[in-house]
């Protein structure tokens, strides 16, 4: 049987040299094989060139098929690979499926960062092409899943069209050897992820929306197929016998309220969190009955509710999260101590609820209202991400804090300089530059190591050694040479004078 193992990083890789997966590894094996070919796959993903190369070689076999099975993780680069590569893509049943927008490290001035921006969107929209063209829907909707970073299982990686089939668990593949991969991702697995958003898929008819793992009809059909098979039965029969499952309909009545707190203090940038009231005013008679959750984001994630910032005041800046409806604002520096200032929160698109904010000034500690101290706490820190001290004990802080500053800038001041002095005796120029290196280094140091830096030592001030005079013995053969040149052109002058 042709089979080729994909255990590891995509591309060359500094950390995992002998797990890489190369385009040209791939291209040799498949040059070597005839017949359906299995590529079983287990990576979190590289370097995207890699991945096209090798999704290329894979779509472009003409020897049989090919068959993608993932076995434990195909993240990233790996996702795309299994996706565009080939003919039919399974996936075990603990297996996951990560897409992403590609990333990159990015230097240089504004001219620079602006070209790899546009470089990272088209590699953006190259993927999205390939993720819907095997499942469908618009480019726009693949681009926005790859935003939110989606994890599918292997059951949510069939209902959006990604992959073909769940298959029994039956390989022993190891754990995908890319932990380092994953560190930039911002989820560590399937579990860890929110539910993959729906994407509008054309098939024969009329369009249906495929949310994994959310009871609609596609998920549904899925689970009759599955089912069936495993228990030998016509997917029709399989139906009917649970009808009454699968036809059941839940009715939420009433109305849910969401409220938060009338005005919460914050002081110019700080960033507070703010969680909001979640309660049901469901009519039980003709009295309101109101329920105060324990937990409001969890009422909130189970009443199916969706938050997004609605109004922003120019200047802050605002989240909001669309699961648990917890608000993060950071006020900008320029806001006025004593202003009130109102943000809302849309509710199910429909609704927007206020969020108030009053300005306090940075020295006034809150603790009359209770408040947290200021700092840049994001959603969801632990109790003990903010500790409170006395104010002697902050401005003692903030005063050395100040003065190690100042001595690494005194520290890099002197290195700076050592380095120019150390350029004048190589040579490179003289000592009337050295003011104007200095600022040179200072402006921009890429640009003068470049200019400053790359003069050839001994050029523009000689600092080594041309020649002597002295003993005979140790001279070399021309300096002996000149040297009894110029003392018989002087025993010449002495005699001529003599005459």
């Amino acid at each position: 049987m042709n089979e080729i193992l994909m255990y590891g990083p995509i591309g060359e890789d500094f950390w995992e040299p002998e797990n890489s997966i190369t385009a040209k590894s791939i291209m040799s094996q498949l040059a070597d094989m005839t017949g359906d070919v299995t590529v079983r796959i287990s990576s979190g993903g590289g370097d995207v060139y890699a991945g096209i190369d090798i999704m290329n070689a894979l779509k472009n076999y003409d020897g049989g098929e090919v068959t993608v099975i993932v076995e434990s993780l195909a993240a990233s680069a790996a996702s795309f690979i299994a996706v565009g590569g080939a003919d039919r893509v399974l996936m075990r049943a603990s297996s996951e499926l990560m897409i992403h927008r590609a990333w990159t490290w990015a230097e240089g001035n504004s001219d620079e960062v602006a070209k790899t921006l546009k470089d990272l969107e088209r590699q953006d929209t190259k993927l999205a092409n390939i993720y819907a063209a095997k499942a469908g829907g618009t480019v726009e909707d693949w681009l926005a899943a790859m935003s939110d970073e989606t994890w599918y299982t292997a059951d949510e990686a069939v209902a959006a069209g990604l992959a073909d089939e769940v298959i029994a668990e039956k390989s022993t593949a190891p754990e995908p050897a890319a932990k380092l991969a994953r560190r930039r991702f911002k989820f560590a697995n399937r579990a860890a992820a929110p539910p993959p958003r729906p994407v509008h898929r054309s098939g024969i008819g009329d369009e249906t929306t495929t949310t994994p793992s959310n009871g609609q009809e596609e998920d549904t059909v899925s689970i009759l197929n599955q089912l069936a098979k495993e228990l030998g039965k016509k997917p029709e029969d399989v139906q009917a016998a649970l009808s009454g499952f699968f036809n059941e309909t839940v009715t939420v009545s009433g109305e849910v309220e969401v409220t938060y707190p009338a005005e919460t203090a914050i002081a110019p940038t700080e960033r507070v969190t703010v969680e909001p009231t979640i309660g049901d005013t469901s009519a039980a008679g003709d009295e309101e009955v109101p329920a105060a959750p324990q937990n409001a984001a969890m009422e909130a994630t189970g009443l199916g509710l969706a938050f997004a910032p609605g109004t922003v005041p120019e200047g802050w800046d605002f989240t909001v999260d669309e699961a648990t409806g917890v608000v993060t604002a950071k006020a900008p520096a320029g806001v006025e101590v004593g202003d009130v200032v109102e943000a809302t929160v849309k509710v199910n698109d429909t609704t927007d609820v206020p969020v108030s904010f009053k300005v306090r000034s940075l020295s006034d500690d809150g603790e009359d209202e209770g408040e947290e101290p200021a700092g840049d706490v994001p959603a969801g820190a632990p109790a003990n991400a903010v500790v409170t001290v006395p104010r002697a004990v902050w401005d003692e802080y903030m005063a050395d804090r100040a003065k190690y500053a100042a001595q690494l800038e005194a520290d890099k001041a002197r290195e700076l300089e050592a380095k120019i002095d150390g350029h004048i005796r190589d040579g490179r120029y003289s000592a009337a530059h050295r003011g104007e290196a200095l600022a040179a280094y200072k402006a921009d140091p890429i640009t003068a190591e470049r200019v400053w830096g790359a003069l050839p030592k001994n050029k523009a001030v000689p600092v080594a050694e041309l020649g002597h005079s002295g003993d005979m013995e140790n001279m070399t053969t021309l300096e002996r040479m000149r040297a009894k040149a110029a003392a018989n052109r002087k025993n010449k002058k002495k005699e001529t004078k003599h005459v």
